[in-house]
């Protein structure tokens, strides 16, 4: 029997949808963070889901210190396999960023604070989907971002599901079977 694969794991999805409500009140790094977390517990799902359904295989390579263990890693397996757009890929590698922007400086930051202000600008897909006349802030920008990466990344999880790998036929050699 087979163990379960990460992509049927329930425990997996929970609280992920919460992305907003778990932020709320929470300081700007804690933000950045906490969102980034969401992203790669996401990606690492969306993997789970695509790879060939052997539980002890996938953690082997998805699993922390493993080679797609890291959030970048598993940005960009999800692109080189298809599974994410380079819009997608884009707007993650800048979430990687600001969060690793947060984690190596030290002392009060907000993404106010340049550079972090100017990549909160430069995510493109709250860009194409605020209106005009939102207020466009630094923090909501972000929070924006991964929410609707939070989102897509979930549809893409359900596609890459029924898409699974599966594990090839076993090898079979075939004499040549000329002139007999």
């Amino acid at each position: 029997m087979t163990a379960q694969s990460p992509a049927k794991n329930p425990r997996e999805f929970q609280g992920r949808e919460n992305f907003v409500d778990d932020i709320h009140g929470k300081s700007d790094r804690a933000v950045a963070i906490v969102g980034a977390a969401f992203l790669d517990s996401h990606l690492e799902q969306l993997l789970g889901s695509f790879f060939v359904d052997d539980y002890d295989e996938v953690r082997a390579l998805v699993g922390s210190d493993r080679p797609l263990g890291t959030f970048g890693a598993r940005i960009r397996m999800g692109y080189i396999l298809g599974l994410i757009s380079k819009e997608e890929r884009d707007d993650l590698w800048s979430v990687n960023q600001i969060r690793e922007f947060f984690i190596r400086e030290m002392g009060e930051l907000s993404f106010s604070d340049d550079p972090l202000r100017e990549w909160c600008f430069l995510l493109r897909l709250p860009n194409k989907i605020l209106l005009s006349g939102e207020t466009r802030t630094p923090r909501r920008l972000f929070v924006f971002a991964v929410a609707l990466l939070v989102r897509q990344l979930s549809l893409r999880i359900e596609q890459a599901g029924q898409a699974r790998r599966a594990v090839a036929d076993e090898f079979v050699f075939v004499e040549n079977m000329r002139g007999k």
